[in-house]
C-alpha cells in the first residue's frame, strides 16, 4: 500500500503544480487603455436664509444676519452680489447702508468654505440703525 500511495502523492502534486501554471498572466479583455471621463464638477446648490439685517461692513465685504432662532450669520459679498426690492432692481449692496434692522431673504452658495451672497432680497424696510429684534437676559 505504501507503494501505491507515494506515486499517488506525487503524481497529484504534479498535477496541481501543472493547473496552477499561467501561460500569459491577467487578461482584462480590451486592448487598449482608454481612460475614465473627468468627473463633472456640481454647481454649487443656492440656499435661501430669512433674517435680520445686523450689520454691514463695505471694506471687509461681510454683513451679519440675525436669523429667527437668534443665531447671527456671517456672509461674504463681491461685485456680483445685488439687492432686490427697494425702489429698484438689481441695486449694489452699499444701497443698504443705514438699512441695519430690515428683514431680508439672502440666496448664498458656500464657495470655498465661505457663505457668500448672490442676491439680497429686501422683505421689510427699516431705515433706523437699532434693530427692531432685541436679545432678552
Amino acid at each position: 500500500m505504501k507503494g501505491f500511495v507515494l506515486p499517488l502523492i506525487g503524481i497529484l502534486s504534479g498535477l496541481m503544480l501543472i493547473g496552477c501554471q499561467r501561460d500569459r498572466g491577467v487578461y482584462a479583455g480590451n486592448d487598449t487603455y482608454q481612460p475614465r471621463p473627468a468627473p463633472i464638477a456640481k454647481k454649487p446648490v443656492s440656499q435661501d436664509i430669512h433674517g435680520e439685517l445686523v450689520r454691514l461692513d463695505l471694506p471687509k465685504k461681510i454683513f451679519v444676519l440675525r436669523v429667527a432662532n437668534g443665531l447671527e450669520q456671517t456672509f461674504e459679498f463681491n461685485d456680483l452680489t445685488y439687492v432686490m426690492g427697494l425702489q429698484q432692481t438689481h441695486l449694489p449692496v452699499r444701497s443698504l447702508i443705514g438699512k441695519e434692522g430690515s428683514e431680508v431673504i439672502v440666496e448664498w452658495q458656500e464657495v470655498d468654505s465661505a457663505k457668500t451672497a448672490q442676491r439680497i432680497d429686501v422683505t421689510q424696510l427699516s431705515t433706523s440703525k437699532a434693530s427692531r429684534h432685541k436679545r432678552g437676559h
